[in-house]
């Protein structure tokens, strides 16, 4: 008799075993996948057809900034810009003004950090004359009027054309740090 009960019952385990796996949907016998995408930051708001102008601690003119789009990620504290054109005014004389054309751009630090990117195109406007920069990529403290890259760049000003990989710009004063991978052409006026 116990042997037809621990039959019956190992009978009864088996078929509650293979109804419970018959029923179960498949996605409960695949793993987990390790590192899943995550969700794409969506915009806390956006405008279109922007122009905005930025003024300094002082009072003046600053920022002209135009774009196409800009969208705002309060929780980042971040506005990104498509298409944007940027022209920065010298507080001090007014003069040396920086205009600025890029595919992408984003204000960072409450505004203190312009970031750059996608065919980055630079006109200085400077005592010596006009002065043109391009690179992939470029971080701009409005501030300061000094401007950063890693990568590759050239730099066309009335005399001299440069190229290299590399550069820490003061735009105010016309001062140029190139890194590495320096080539220069001099021609004299």
């Amino acid at each position: 008799m116990i042997r037809q009960f621990l039959l019956g019952f190992g009978l009864l385990i088996m078929v509650g075993g293979f109804l419970l796996i018959w029923d179960s949907p498949p996605k409960s016998f695949m793993r987990q996948q390790q590192g899943q995408v995550e969700k794409v930051p969506s915009a806390d708001s956006y405008m279109t057809d922007v122009t905005s102008r930025r003024f300094s601690k002082i009072g003046g003119e600053q920022l002209l900034i135009s774009s196409p789009k800009i969208e705002l990620f309060t929780s980042d504290s971040k506005v990104l810009m498509s298409q944007p054109s940027i022209l920065s005014i010298d507080q001090q004389t007014g003069a040396n003004a920086v205009a600025l054309n890029a595919q992408q751009g984003s204000l960072s630090n409450n505004g203190e950090t312009l970031t750059l990117s996608g065919n980055v195109v630079a006109v200085i406007d400077g005592q010596q004359g006009s002065s043109h920069l391009s690179t992939e990529s470029l971080s701009y403290l409005p501030e300061t009027n000094i401007a950063t890259t890693d990568d590759r760049f050239k730099l066309v000003t009335p005399q001299v054309k440069i190229s290299g990989k590399g550069l820490n710009a003061n735009l105010a004063s016309e001062v140029f740090t190139i890194k590495s991978k320096v080539q220069a052409v001099h021609d004299p006026i």
